[in-house]
């Protein structure tokens, strides 16, 4: 009975292992678990430099990213509507702003690693830096900015993605 008891715990723990490492594929918005605010370039602007902000959840192209997987749980992400990417401002240090640049493919300081936290949760960190994907307000200040910061630990850090099409 106890081998039994210890092999089902040994396939539920796989399965679920799993389904956490399980390609990413489509069309996602990206939204803050503790803000509840998504990734968006700040006023869909286009123009390179352009910061990337939080913004409340809605169905637009600005706030859809294409998850372009490289390997592993490594992706680089293309906004729908800019069909721009981001990076962090400047060198590789924490509290760089993050801003919209042309998607150049196999560049580090664009391709992100989503680690599983939980189903469906992740932090998200730079492939150059090894810093986190952080919202500069905790609370969630419209158009607040994003920096790459070490792991706190923090729901701050964590993000879920959900499958989003808009048409505008």
């Amino acid at each position: 009975m106890k081998k039994i008891a210890g092999l089902i715990f040994i396939l539920t723990f796989l399965v679920m292992q799993a389904g956490y490492g399980q390609v990413i594929k489509g069309t996602y918005a990206i939204k803050n678990v503790q803000t509840g605010m998504l990734l968006r370039i700040k006023d869909a602007n286009k123009k390179d430099g352009t910061p990337l902000v939080a913004y409340e959840p809605t169905n637009w192209k600005c706030m859809t990213w294409n998850f372009m997987h490289v390997e592993g749980q490594t992706y680089q992400l293309k906004n729908l509507f800019t069909g721009k990417t981001f990076q962090q401002a400047g060198d590789h240090s924490a509290a760089s702003d993050m801003q919209q640049q042309p998607l150049v493919p196999n560049l580090d300081k664009q391709e992100y690693n989503f680690i599983p936290v939980d189903k469906n949760i992740y932090l998200i960190k730079s492939k150059a830096s090894g810093l986190y994907l952080t919202p500069k307000d905790s609370n969630g200040a419209v158009n607040s900015g994003m920096v790459l910061s070490e792991e706190s630990g923090s729901k701050l850090q964590q993000w879920t993605i959900y499958e989003q099409h808009p048409t505008m």
